[in-house]
């Protein structure tokens, strides 16, 4: 039993920490990525499929992509966020897509919980946040669990504050396989609309990577 939970330990360990990375870089970079391209209302929506995530999602406004590798592990090799930021309403509003691989898949359906959990937990705590009562946010738990064709997954809503402004942040995970995808809202709470993150969370799709391979000749 130790060597199980001694195995399950780096997995939930290493999401938390590359969560809490990941997150401390989107809040230093909202004020800067609101002077730049990402100007105007919530007025189209468009999909939006990167090479290599196997997944697309749907933003107002083109996304600002940033690479980012983290050494949580000693021994083991760094690892490389991909990020997608897209900014919109004068810089009122920030999503995120981003997505990373672990260095191995969870062993069982405890270890991906973990896992995500840990996602959770390095979000809220490194910017002193707090997960919002359930009620508040119309869910009935607070994270909730949800699933990408059949993938598990946790959606969660947390206030933190910066510079003495409250924000409102609703996030989804989702494990598939070693592969961690997130989604963040990120809106300044005063102007907090829960249509605008249900709208964006709810766009990821999954798609099998052959679909950008050439048509293959039927067999005769």
């Amino acid at each position: 039993m130790i060597s199980n939970k001694i195995s399950d330990f780096p997995t939930a360990s290493l999401t938390r920490i590359l969560a809490s990375c990941l997150f401390l870089f989107i809040c230093n970079g909202i004020s800067s990525l609101a002077g730049q391209e990402f100007q105007g209302e919530l007025s189209q929506w468009e999909t939006h499929r990167p090479s290599g995530a196997r997944a697309s999602f749907m933003l107002p406004k083109k996304p600002l992509y940033v690479e980012r590798s983290f050494s949580p592990l000693e021994g083991k090799p760094p690892i490389k966020v991909r990020i997608f930021v897209c900014s919109a309403l004068e810089g009122e509003i920030t999503f995120t897509f981003s997505y990373h691989d672990l260095h191995e898949e969870p062993s069982d359906r405890q270890a991906t919980n973990k896992a995500l959990q840990g996602v959770v937990n390095g979000s809220v705590f490194n910017v002193l946040g707090n997960l919002l009562p359930p009620e508040e946010v119309g869910m009935p738990r607070n994270p909730l669990g949800v699933s990408l064709d059949g993938n598990p997954g946790l959606q969660y809503v947390y206030r933190f504050a910066r510079n003495k402004e409250p924000f409102i942040v609703t996030s989804r995970v989702f494990a598939v396989g070693p592969r961690i995808y997130q989604l963040n809202c990120i809106m300044i709470e005063k102007n907090y609309d829960a249509f605008i993150p249900a709208k964006f969370l709810k766009s990821i799709k999954l798609y099998n990577p052959d679909y950008d391979l050439p048509p293959r000749p039927r067999k005769r």
